[in-house]
Order: structure tokens, then C-alpha cells, then sequence
């Protein structure tokens, strides 16, 4: 998978990332587009919908850490996922979102890149996830 760090409009997502992780009010906003935003995907236009799943879970996570719950995540890495988020809402992209079937293509591209780049952080987070599951049935 290509690096996307050398993305200009990747770059920038990761700027807006850095204010966002500082302001609650702003990371609750940010999580709530994107969690809008993944309502509005035809997930029948979609070739792969791994995208979807991926999207959730970075949006979990993220959650999980703002409320204290989850902390066993670096900052660079949370960062990182904050950024893919910005990323996803943002509508004018390298390629934007409202060109039909390919506007998510570089969306898909920067979750991708970060969820592989994060696999063992987001794998122990889906393990913490599971357990916390198990405890509270």
C-alpha cells in the first residue's frame, strides 16, 4: 500500500487533526460527520465494503479513547486516525466525494494505508473491545 503522508490534502487532515485532539467539542463533531457521513454511503456501489467496517471501527476506537475508556493507543497513532477521519468528511479531496463511484477511491486509500499502518494497535483495540463484551454480558 502506498504512503499517503506525501498527500497534500492527507498532510492537512493530519494538521486539523492536531487542533481537533485538543478540543472535545470538536472531536465529538468529528465523530459524529463521520458517523453521518457513513449513513449516507450506497454500500450496494461499493466493490469492497472492508472500507466500511474499517471506518467503524477507527470510529470506535477514536470514541473509546475520548471517553477515557481506551488508552493503550500512541499519540502519533491516534493522530493518524483522526486525520483518516478528517480526511473521510471532508468532501473536497483529491478526488471529491460527490464525482459518482470514484470519489471515494482516495478515501478508501487513506483508511486503507492507516488501518494497515495500525493493524497491531487497532487489532488489540478490537481484542479490548471483545473482552469488554464478554465482561459486561
Amino acid at each position: 500500500m502506498e504512503n499517503v503522508n506525501g498527500n497534500e490534502f492527507f498532510n492537512r487532515a493530519k494538521q486539523r487533526a492536531t487542533n481537533i485532539l485538543k478540543n472535545q467539542e470538536r472531536l465529538r463533531n468529528l465523530m459524529k460527520a463521520s458517523g453521518d457521513k457513513l449513513k449516507d454511503i450506497d454500500v450496494s456501489k461499493l466493490r469492497d465494503t472492508k472500507f466500511i467496517d474499517r471506518i467503524k471501527v477507527i470510529i470506535r476506537m477514536v470514541k473509546a479513547y475520548r471517553s477515557g475508556e481506551y488508552r493503550d493507543v500512541r499519540w502519533q497513532s491516534l493522530l493518524l486516525l483522526v486525520a483518516a477521519l478528517v480526511y473521510f468528511v471532508t468532501p473536497i479531496d483529491l478526488i471529491p466525494d460527490f464525482i459518482p463511484i470514484t470519489g471515494f477511491v482516495d478515501d478508501f486509500s487513506v483508511v486503507v494505508w492507516v488501518y494497515s499502518s495500525l493493524k497491531e494497535e487497532i487489532d488489540r483495540y478490537i481484542l479490548w473491545e471483545e473482552e469488554q463484551a464478554v465482561e459486561g454480558s
